[in-house]
């Protein structure tokens, strides 16, 4: 896939919402990580990253109507991801010790594929902790418990 491809459909998408914010592209392992930069860009970000999933899902859609294949994009505004990677990865944290001292398992809030996938891949760094989705939809979470044999 060509970069061109994608700064164009990129900023198809910005230009119809009426935003010029600097953009940079870097593709690293087959995803291409989109950061978009500006004043006034939390409106792209929305309640808890739902507009910006939205936005990333959007371009990844268009690539695909193009190329008849998925492209792996991940789109970032103002280093929203990053900062909210390092709460969830905290947050993981407070939940893997409150699992450890009660011994019972212990709900984190819901969250969105991609959320849930890096609780999944932090916790597999703790021999004694596993971790499994649960519910459905907007609902769906990730449960902690310790492992039975630990």
């Amino acid at each position: 896939m060509s970069e061109q491809l994608l700064k164009n459909k990129l900023n198809e998408i910005l230009n119809f919402i009426g935003v010029t914010p600097k953009v940079s592209i870097v593709e690293e392992d087959g995803t291409y990580k989109i950061s978009i930069e500006g004043d006034d860009l939390s409106f792209l970000i929305g309640y808890r990253g739902e507009s910006l999933n939205a936005l990333q899902t959007l371009l990844a859609t268009m690539l695909f109507n193009e190329l008849n294949e998925w492209v792996h994009v991940l789109v970032d505004i103002n280093a929203y991801r990053e900062s909210r990677n390092s709460k969830i990865e905290e947050m993981t944290k407070n939940f893997i010790d409150r699992v450890r001292f009660h011994k019972s398992e212990a709900e984190l809030p819901p969250m969105n594929a991609f959320e849930r996938r890096q609780v999944h891949v932090f916790v597999a760094e703790y021999p004694d902790i596993i971790s499994e989705s649960a519910g459905e939809g907007r609902d769906r979470r990730v449960v902690l418990k310790l492992k039975e044999d630990a």
